[in-house]
C-alpha cells in the first residue's frame, strides 16, 4: 500500500484537530500575564497570556470588550472566560475571550456570576415579583453607615427638595464580613415599622470586596421577602450589586435615590394644578354635553309646533338649567375645599410651619440636629432655631439627673 494515499493534506489534519480541540474547550477559565498588549483601531483587542512555562494566543472582539471596566495592560494578572478556536490559515489555536477580570477579583467574580445564574433561575430578578414605589410615601427608611458622607448628601437633597418628609435612620455596617448580616437585621427592624412606607439600601462606590456584602445570598433573599419596597442604591452608577438585581428598584447613586423616593413640593403643586385642570375640563364638557340635549328637545319639539308641548318643557328646561347650576357650583365649592384642605396639609407637614407654632430645633456646632440629651455634654454651646430666628444656648445640667 503506498502511503501517499493514506496521508492527509494539511488542510484536512487542521480540521481534524479543530473538530477535536474546539468542542472540548468551548466554554473554559484560565488565567496567566497579559503581554504583547494591542488594542487595533478596528476596537478589537489582541495579545498574549503567559506563566511561567508556556503562553496563549488571545483575542477579543470589539462587541465584548466595551464592557471592560478597566484599562489591560502588559503585565497585568488577569481571569478570562472564553473559548478555544483552531485558526487554520496557520494552524494555531487561540482564547477567543467572551470575558475579562482582574486575577485579584476573579474568585469573586466567579461567585457572583454562580448566585446571579442561581437567582435568576429561581425567578428572584424577574419585574413581575417586584413591588411598585409608592408616588407620596409617608415615611421612609434609610439603611446605610452613620458616618458616612452618603447620609449627609441624602439628607441634604430631602431638606432641599422635600422637607416634609419623615427620615427614620436605621445605621448599619456596610462593608466587611458581618455587613451582610448587619444590613438584614436593618431591613427587619425596619419592616416591622407599620407606616415605614418605603425603604432605601445606600452604600457609596468602593471596590468588587468594598461592595461584597452587597452580592451575599443572605441579603439578597433578605430583599426579596421584605414586604416594604426597597430602593438598591449602591456604589456608583457602573457598580451593579446582586442587591441592586433583586431590589424593587435599582437607583444609580444615593443621591439618585433620595430624588426619586418622593416628589418636591415643586412636583406636588405641579400634580394639583394638573388636577384642578381637569376637573374644570370635565365641568366643562358635561355642562356643554347638557345644553347640547336641551338645544336638540328644544328643537325637536318646536317643529312639531304643539304650543303647550313647548312651554312644558321650556319650564323644564330652565328648571333643568337651575338644577344643573346649582350641581356644578357645588361640585366645585367641595373639591375646591379638598384642595385647601391638601395645600393645609401640605404646608402643616413643612418644618418651618412646626417652628412657626412655638416649636424649635436644637443643632449641635457641626449642624446636627440634636435628638436626645446625650448628644450634647455639659458646658457645651449649642444652637436653637425658632420661627422667627436662632439663638446660642449652653447646656448647664441635665434635667433628669
Amino acid at each position: 500500500m503506498n502511503s501517499s494515499e493514506n496521508s492527509l493534506t494539511v488542510s484536512e489534519l487542521t480540521a481534524k484537530i479543530k473538530g477535536i480541540i474546539e468542542p472540548q474547550f468551548s466554554n473554559i477559565w484560565v488565567s496567566g500575564e497579559i503581554s504583547n498588549f494591542k488594542h487595533h483601531s478596528s476596537g478589537h483587542m489582541y495579545f498574549t497570556i503567559k506563566d511561567k512555562s508556556s503562553e496563549l494566543r488571545c483575542v477579543m472582539f470589539k462587541g465584548l470588550n466595551r464592557s471592560i471596566q478597566f484599562k489591560p495592560e502588559n503585565g497585568m494578572d488577569i481571569l478570562l472566560q472564553g473559548k478555544i478556536t483552531l485558526y487554520e490559515l496557520r494552524g494555531q489555536y487561540q482564547l477567543i475571550v467572551q470575558s475579562m477580570q482582574p486575577a485579584g477579583i476573579g474568585t469573586l467574580y466567579l461567585a457572583f456570576e454562580a448566585l446571579k445564574k442561581q437567582l435568576l433561575s429561581e425567578g428572584l430578578f424577574d419585574q413581575s415579583k417586584k413591588m411598585e414605589l409608592p408616588k407620596f410615601p409617608r415615611k421612609i427608611g434609610l439603611i446605610t453607615s452613620r458616618t458616612g458622607a452618603v447620609l449627609k448628601d441624602m439628607i441634604n437633597i430631602f431638606n432641599r427638595r422635600a422637607p416634609y418628609a419623615n427620615l427614620v435612620l436605621c445605621p448599619s455596617i456596610v462593608q466587611g464580613e458581618s455587613a451582610s448580616m448587619d444590613i438584614v437585621h436593618a431591613i427587619n427592624r425596619l419592616s416591622s415599622i407599620n407606616d415605614i412606607d418605603l425603604i432605601i439600601l445606600a452604600r457609596g462606590g468602593g471596590s468588587i470586596e468594598d461592595l461584597w456584602p452587597f452580592n451575599e445570598e443572605l441579603l439578597a433573599r433578605a430583599i426579596s421577602k421584605c414586604e416594604i419596597p426597597i430602593i438598591s442604591a449602591v456604589g456608583h452608577e457602573t457598580d451593579v450589586t446582586i442587591s441592586d438585581m433583586v431590589a424593587d428598584f435599582r437607583a444609580p447613586t444615593p443621591s439618585a435615590a433620595a430624588e426619586i423616593a418622593i416628589p418636591s413640593i415643586l412636583e406636588l403643586k405641579q400634580i394639583i394644578n394638573q388636577k384642578i385642570e381637569r376637573m374644570n375640563s370635565y365641568f366643562e364638557y358635561y355642562s356643554n354635553q347638557m345644553w347640547q340635549k336641551l338645544d336638540f328637545l328644544s328643537e325637536r319639539h318646536a317643529l312639531q309646533k304643539p304650543v303647550s308641548i313647548i312651554n312644558r318643557h321650556r319650564q323644564s328646561a330652565k328648571k333643568l338649567s337651575k338644577t344643573l347650576e346649582i350641581s356644578i357650583n357645588h361640585l366645585i365649592s367641595i373639591n375646591r375645599s379638598k384642595i385647601v384642605g391638601l395645600e393645609k396639609g401640605i404646608r402643616a407637614l413643612s418644618p418651618i410651619d412646626v417652628l412657626n407654632r412655638g416649636y424649635s430645633i436644637a443643632f449641635k456646632k457641626d449642624g446636627n440636629i440634636i435628638r436626645g440629651e446625650d448628644d450634647v455634654s455639659i458646658g457645651e454651646s449649642f444652637i436653637l432655631r425658632t420661627g422667627k430666628g436662632r439663638m446660642k444656648a449652653k447646656k448647664k445640667k441635665s434635667l433628669s439627673s
